[in-house]
């Protein structure tokens, strides 16, 4: 068991992932032999669960999961509509481009990744969904930053870790985020591993706001040259393109 954790917590966590993924036996007796739980633990944690509709017993006896849990998905069930409008948008900027695309949002310090496409080459840069990058790394972190206000801004480059730090300075966050004011779009060479460059650009809704960030990935020799001007054009075309899709989509009226 990982340290400065709670031993209930992850049985009950186990206990609603197997719910959830509905294969076998999910009644109390099965949930207690398939987890080792004892059963009077059992029973209160699906009580407890049943209380707060995030479960329902059928009648064969088997646990499901219950609309209780809707409030909280909710968030990312904006992120999956999110995703749904702009997977064509970035699948061409990758023909476009070659390169990797991918869709992040901040969460807390932090970009993550909802959404990425391949590359259509056989070696390009893997981006794994879920990941997450300190917001002074890379053009995407500077986008989302950007979109802060200044005493937040500040805040999380100062508070950044030692290791952000590696292969840039503070005045490198600073001039990522200026350039995206001044085109619309911002490159980063090589702030988070030297041989990684990126291209990203901002995505806003009807008001404005700044809900996500679009970002082309490759080598260092994908970014030279007239390529780079061309990566530039294509990004901030499938920006504009994704916010205008967003603005119109149901819901933001």
């Amino acid at each position: 068991m990982p340290a400065h954790t709670i031993p209930v917590l992850h049985k009950s966590i186990a206990v609603l992932k197997l719910i959830a993924e509905g294969r076998g036996n999910t009644t109390t007796k099965a949930l207690e032999q398939t987890l080792a739980v004892p059963h009077s633990t059992m029973y209160r944690i699906l009580q407890t669960y049943a209380q707060s509709d995030w479960v329902r017993q059928v009648e064969s006896g088997q646990f499901e999961l219950s609309f209780g849990l809707l409030p909280l998905l909710q968030p990312l069930v904006r992120h999956e509509l999110l995703i749904e409008l702009v997977r064509d948008p970035l699948l061409e900027l990758g023909r476009q481009t070659g390169l990797t695309t991918k869709l992040s949002v901040r969460q807390g310090d932090f970009a993550v990744t909802l959404f990425r496409t391949e590359s259509p080459r056989t070696t390009s840069v893997y981006v794994k969904p879920g990941a997450a990058f300190h917001l002074v790394l890379g053009s995407s972190g500077a986008v989302l930053l950007s979109g802060l206000d200044a005493v937040a801004r500040k805040r999380i480059v100062e508070h950044a870790p030692a290791e952000c730090w590696q292969f840039q300075t503070r005045a490198e966050v600073t001039r990522r985020m200026a350039e995206l004011a001044r085109t619309g779009v911002c490159a980063d060479l090589g702030s988070y591993r030297p041989t990684i460059c990126a291209i990203s650009a901002p995505l806003r809704d009807r008001t404005g706001a700044l809900i996500a960030a679009i970002t082309a990935i490759g080598f260092r020799e994908d970014f030279d040259g007239p390529r780079m001007k061309a990566n530039r054009r294509f990004v901030h075309a499938t920006a504009a393109r994704c916010s205008t899709l967003l603005r119109s989509a149901p819901g933001n009226e």
